[in-house]
């Protein structure tokens, strides 16, 4: 068994990692009519129409649980091979855990409040919490890992929700506009090359995970708290299948 004083600092550390993440994040925000459309602001609008508008922090939901899977997987990765093969790499896979558990308590935070109180949260929460306590680092990697992808799951399903089956799965809705020779060119998605460049405009359908490689626009994305949110993208960021461009060029590389 790992000595007590070797895991506390260690779940410090990861967590103090998340905390400095937190701080360091690039903070984005959107403009807000009241019924929530999304608006630009003109350039000489006066204040009391700006004073109509709401300026609202966005979180990307998504991207936030595919990272938080992704360290969760690494520590799963690292508790398993400690248990099975070199158990040093139980001590790599702790300072993981504690930067996942912070965002474990952090994403069920962000849920809604029906959410919050469901019995299979409540659940997630006593699992965690006891696998904490008794230090079953694999067990406890596992629930994290389950935890966050069943979540960015869930925020696929509201996705296809929303744009609608035959949206997303109808085959002649399944074509992509990409740049070759400086020209657009339509193509299916199964003749995509590995080098294409996806060209997005508004009502576009995301039909992969991707990531910007230029331009500005706003997605359409289900959020944690059920509702849809409208996310700014720009370049560098990544983006995620049957979500919908509703402002803006997007030009992306699918992954």
């Amino acid at each position: 068994m790992i000595q007590l004083a070797l895991v506390l600092p260690l779940a410090m550390g990861g967590l103090a990692s998340a905390l400095w993440r937190e701080h360091r994040r690039v903070r984005r925000y959107i403009t807000y009519s009241p019924d929530f459309t999304t608006l630009n602001l003109p350039s000489g609008e006066d204040g009391t129409a700006r004073a109509r508008k709401e300026q609202v922090e966005v979180i990307d939901d998504a991207a936030e649980l595919s990272h938080n899977q992704h360290v969760a997987l690494t520590a799963l990765a690292l508790a398993a091979a400690g248990r099975l093969a070199f158990p040093p790499f139980t001590l790599l896979s702790i300072p993981l855990l504690g930067y996942s558990s912070y965002y474990f308590l952090k994403t069920i935070h962000r849920t809604s409040r029906e959410q919050k109180i469901a019995a299979t949260t409540i659940f997630e929460l006593a699992s965690v919490t006891g696998a904490v306590l008794t230090r079953r680092y694999l067990l406890l990697a596992s629930l994290l890992t389950l935890s966050f992808s069943i979540r960015k799951w869930a925020l696929q399903a509201g996705n296809i929700a929303s744009i609608g089956m035959a949206r997303a799965f109808n085959p002649s809705y399944g074509n992509a506009w990409v740049l070759r020779g400086g020209s657009e060119l339509e193509v299916a998605l199964s003749e995509l090359h590995p080098n294409d460049i996806v060209v997005l405009h508004p009502g576009d359908i995301i039909r992969k995970n991707g990531v910007v490689v230029e331009g500005e626009g706003v997605i359409k994305q289900f959020s944690l708290n059920g509702i849809m949110q409208a996310i700014p993208k720009h370049a560098g960021d990544p983006v995620f299948p049957y979500t919908e461009v509703s402002a803006g060029v997007l030009h992306v590389k699918y992954t």
